[in-house]
């Protein structure tokens, strides 16, 4: 598949956004979330009943006027305000509703609620809201709320509900700052809690038409959420018992008693992530999701993947790998600095993954490619070519040039002499012996000097120098090659001869000119081959070496750059030519 359309679908799972996707973006909110380092709480305190307690004064629930003395004794450690967890939706049992109450007016208490979709009870509480934009249809909306016994509610300094907001994966990372039940919105326990303590007697809420937006106490700063009112917890606070001047949040500890919630930092108790959320607010430290941040990471990742694109197609496969790097640690880097100076939590992860999917697809794509080249090129050079020239092109097929191209290169023709009569004299398989023979020596020895087989013509052979990779001196090389052919006939003829079968010659035919060379031919069968009259005069000096006399004939063009010393022959008339050409060959050789 290409990485553009690997980059499409990775831009639309985005968008659709299922829950690995979503699971994943949360799992690196976690990292980022516990990154940060720890520090004391500020504002909030905790104080456990735990397994001790309830040793100590039995089982839960307690009788409520030993709740009442819970409340002074905290007060009397200094607390400024106590948070209860707990619910109390039900008359005491034991009559201690009176003395608890009473307790509550020596020092701000408040208590929770509950809004679950188990009752049908909409009448809770009264609380004011001031709503900018449908807020009431952006929020979780439950059937019913559980609040407090009447006398309880009313000597409340608050209440909030203490609803939590599981993610995809079981998690509670977030925690709603508003529910709706019916057509009244109620308030998080954290955040009645700051209500109350600053005196103001009521919040603000905003939202558009794509949800939730913020909410705000007046007398403090205004709190991000996201589109269903949630706010992200900041789990770096390390909670205390030591009250002093602090809002103490209480709760069940002790086994079996109350639920544990799932966090990223393990189970946690009500009263804890409450605790929490406080402190986050009224530090003003809350992380969030921009309402623009799900566009600026969908146009990063077709930004990028774009990027990622167009480097997988035209550079090198190893600077593909380093751009893939970069890209990835710029994403991330983008996302550490977003989270570290703002607290925006931006998804780098998907960033990143559709980075090195898309990179890895091209770099792939590429490879196949590269291996088909590759293969095609040993296909057709495989036997024009040395083995070693053969791998230099397929290690850089930059140097093979397909299609036609103007290029000055060297041609050597040889043809095998009295071919006609031998055949007459001998059975096919000697015939077929003795051309392999002689034809081997000549393959030897134009591999030996760097050139290319470009074809075989019955019992005769066309050799190119300079093509399809340079050749420095291709000219020498030629005339090196013919002489080395003689040498390897020779050793030939020795075997041949001590057998009883003839004796081999050929002659050779050098020429040096600018030919058309490339892959020629019909759409249906092409090879890599030159045409041109440079060819064709090889050609004819070749057949032209019996009426010389001589084994080689060289050509002018080849003559001028070489450094073998030649003789100079008389001019000769070539088929096609007007005028005589003048010919050379090996000074000394016949």
């Amino acid at each position: 598949m290409k990485p553009f359309l690997v980059l499409l679908c990775l831009i639309a799972l985005r968008v659709w956004d299922p829950w690995p996707v979503e699971s994943l973006r949360l799992r690196v909110f976690d990292a980022l979330l516990r990154s940060v380092e720890s520090r004391d709480a500020e504002y909030v305190a905790i104080h456990d009943i735990d397994e001790a307690a309830l040793a100590e004064k039995g089982q839960w629930p307690w009788p409520r006027d030993q709740l009442a003395t819970l409340n002074r004794q905290l007060l009397n450690d200094g607390a400024a305000a106590v948070v209860y967890t707990v619910l109390f939706p039900e008359v005491d049992r034991f009559g201690g509703d009176t003395a608890f109450a009473e307790s509550m007016l020596e020092m701000p208490v408040f208590l929770s609620a509950v809004a679950t979709n188990q009752t049908h009870r909409v009448e809770g509480y009264d609380i004011g809201v001031s709503m900018i934009g449908p807020v009431i249809d952006s929020v979780p909306t439950y059937s019913g709320i559980l609040p407090n016994t009447d006398v309880l509610q009313r000597t409340a300094f608050g209440t909030g509900v203490v609803n939590s907001a599981p993610e995809v994966d079981g998690l509670v990372r977030r925690v709603p700052m508003l529910v709706r039940v019916g057509d009244a919105l109620y308030p998080a326990l954290a955040l009645d809690v700051l209500r109350g303590m600053s005196g103001d007697p009521s919040y603000q809420a905003k939202a558009d038409d794509a949800g939730m937006q913020s909410v705000r106490v007046p007398q403090f700063s205004t709190v991000e959420t996201d589109a269903l009112g949630r706010v992200f917890l900041d789990w770096s606070t390390r909670l205390e018992e030591n009250v002093e001047g602090k809002i103490v949040f209480v709760g069940v500890t002790a086994s079996g008693v109350s639920p544990l919630v799932p966090t990223p930092i393990g189970a946690m108790h009500a009263h804890r992530i409450q605790a929490r959320l406080f402190e986050t607010l009224a530090a003003g430290i809350n992380p969030s999701r921009p309402a623009w941040s799900i566009v600026a990471e969908i146009l990063s990742i077709a930004g990028f993947g774009l990027l990622v694109v167009v480097c997988a197609r035209f550079l090198p496969v190893p600077y593909v790998v380093g751009s893939l790097l970069l890209i990835s640690a710029v994403s991330a880097s983008g996302a550490l600095y977003a989270f570290g100076a703002y607290k925006w939590l931006m998804d780098g992860s998907f960033l990143v993954l559709s980075t090195l999917i898309t990179g890895g697809v091209g770099i792939g794509q590429r490879m196949v490619v590269e291996f088909r080249l590759k293969l095609q090129i040993k296909r057709q050079f495989s036997t024009y070519l040395d083995p070693r020239q053969v791998r230099r092109l397929q290690n850089n097929p930059d140097l093979l040039t397909l299609g036609g191209e103007r290029k000055r290169v060297t041609v050597l023709f040889t043809d095998v002499r009295g071919f006609t009569t031998i055949s007459e004299q001998h059975d096919a398989a000697v015939v077929h012996r003795l051309m392999s023979e002689a034809l081997s020596a000549q393959v030897d020895a134009i591999h030996q000097a760097g050139g290319m087989v470009d074809k075989f013509i019955g019992d005769a052979a066309m050799a190119i120098f300079n093509a399809p990779l340079d050749l420095e001196h291709h000219e020498q090389a030629a005339i090196d090659c013919a002489q080395q052919m003689l040498v390897n006939l020779e050793a030939v003829n020795t075997r041949l001869n001590a057998e009883g079968l003839p004796t081999l010659k050929i002659g050779i035919g050098i020429n040096t000119a600018e030919v058309l060379i490339g892959n020629l031919g019909s759409t249906q069968r092409f090879d890599y081959t030159a045409i041109g009259d440079g060819v064709n005069v090889a050609a004819r000096f070749e057949s032209a070496t019996k009426e010389a006399g001589v084994d080689i004939l060289i050509g002018e063009e080849t003559a001028q750059h070489c450094q073998t010393e030649l003789e100079s022959l008389p001019a000769m008339s070539l088929k096609g030519k007007a005028k005589k050409v003048q010919v050379f060959t090996i000074k000394g050789a016949t």
